[in-house]
């Protein structure tokens, strides 16, 4: 037997052992499984494996209960200011991650609360304007001015029109060259447009 003879007939005999452990490997994981499924007789055993994988992987919502109605705020002056100390923290936070991110879910959400910051401030300057003024000082222009229009987008109709626009004026035309008939031609009418 040559060299390369012996080398195949090793070759062969470490890949059929290779199959081997591989089969034997799949076998105890089959029965692996099959165990656990005995174990856990949900009664997904006896669906199909389709219809028994989906449901594992969507499990059924649990029943919400009902939510219990929400509770009437308190419209005392220190309640008041609670919740104005809030908002305002909240419209910073909000104006503050516009200014990095540029999102305009960010500028909506603030100027939401915007309105509602401003709404319970004339609630408080009705009932203590002292502290309405202490909880403002200093950021006036920020709490107390109008919330700030999100950019509009622009209609897609709109949108294909200036598209369609640009396109024809980039497309080059095509002219025919100019052919003087009475002029004496010197070869370079070609480079004429």
């Amino acid at each position: 037997m040559t060299i390369m003879q012996r080398l195949r007939a090793k070759q062969k005999a470490d890949a059929a052992r290779a199959a081997e452990q591989a089969a034997k490997r799949r076998a105890a994981r089959i029965a692996k499984k099959v165990a656990h499924a005995a174990e856990k007789d949900d009664g997904l055993s006896d669906l199909p494996l389709s219809v028994a994988i989906a449901i594992e992987l969507n499990p059924a919502q649990p029943v919400k209960p009902e939510p219990a109605p929400l509770p009437v705020p308190d419209d005392s002056v220190q309640s008041l200011v609670s919740r104005l100390a809030a908002i305002r923290e909240r419209i910073w936070r909000l104006r503050a991650m516009y200014a990095v991110s540029l999102s305009h879910d960010c500028l909506m959400e603030s100027d939401r609360y915007l309105t509602l910051f401003q709404d319970l401030a004339e609630k408080l300057r009705e009932k203590d304007k002292a502290a309405l003024e202490a909880l403002t000082s200093g950021h006036e222009s920020l709490l107390l001015s109008p919330p700030i229009p999100a950019k509009q987008n622009i209609p897609l109709s709109t949108q294909r029109l200036v598209e369609m626009r640009w396109e024809a004026m980039t497309q080059p035309t095509q002219r025919a060259p100019k052919r003087p008939a009475d002029e004496m031609r010197d070869g370079l009418d070609c480079l004429l447009l």
